[in-house]
């Protein structure tokens, strides 16, 4: 694997946006705080700007019940947590109603860049409607590459809108987040 040194160096500057691996494709990301970042990976991606997901290295605090549940049964794994806000997170990078979607990686090099720099932000390194890169490829104009070769096939991760109580995506997680849930305490 090369890069890393230079994009947790990127990530300490001020727009700056980087290619990295995670547990299933290339991924894009700046600080999760960093307005410029997240237009810079939206022009990236060819699409309109939000709904990024924000890594995290440990649960955040003033998460709400029913999400500190989820996340410290689920993560670090392949679990993504739509909470109703964050403080610290960006404007560009959230979802069209303020919504965050967190996610604490199990892949080593998420979790070296967030120990580095704190919540990144996370997306995949394909122009919006093109395949997921499983290799990095030439052409991609950022600002430091972390290459750790061809990836490994994975499962996505489950998608999970918390205040609703329902999965968004299936993923590698699915079944556990399924009864998670049904455990919650009833809202009524």
């Amino acid at each position: 694997m090369t890069g890393l040194a230079q994009a947790i160096a990127a990530l300490k500057r001020p727009g700056a946006v980087v290619l990295y691996p995670t547990a299933t494709v290339y991924g894009l990301g700046g600080r999760a705080s960093d307005d410029a970042s997240a237009a810079r990976i939206a022009a990236l991606k060819g699409r309109a700007g939000g709904s990024l997901i924000v890594l995290v290295g440990e649960v955040p605090a003033g998460l709400s019940s029913d999400a500190r549940v989820l996340a410290e049964a689920l993560w670090p794994g392949p679990t993504t947590l739509i909470v109703e806000d964050l403080p610290g997170v960006c404007d560009a990078a959230r979802g069209p109603s303020g919504t965050v979607a967190l996610r604490w990686s199990a892949h080593p090099v998420c979790q070296s860049l967030v120990q580095a720099v704190g919540p990144i932000t996370s997306t995949s390194a394909n122009r919006h409607g093109e395949p997921p890169w499983v290799r990095v490829r030439p052409g991609l104009e950022v600002d430091a590459v972390v290459d750790a070769g061809r990836l490994a096939d994975a499962d996505p991760s489950t998608l999970v809108h918390v205040a609703e109580r329902r999965i968004l995506r299936r993923g590698a997680t699915a079944e556990r987040v399924e009864a998670l849930l049904a455990a919650l305490p009833d809202r009524r």
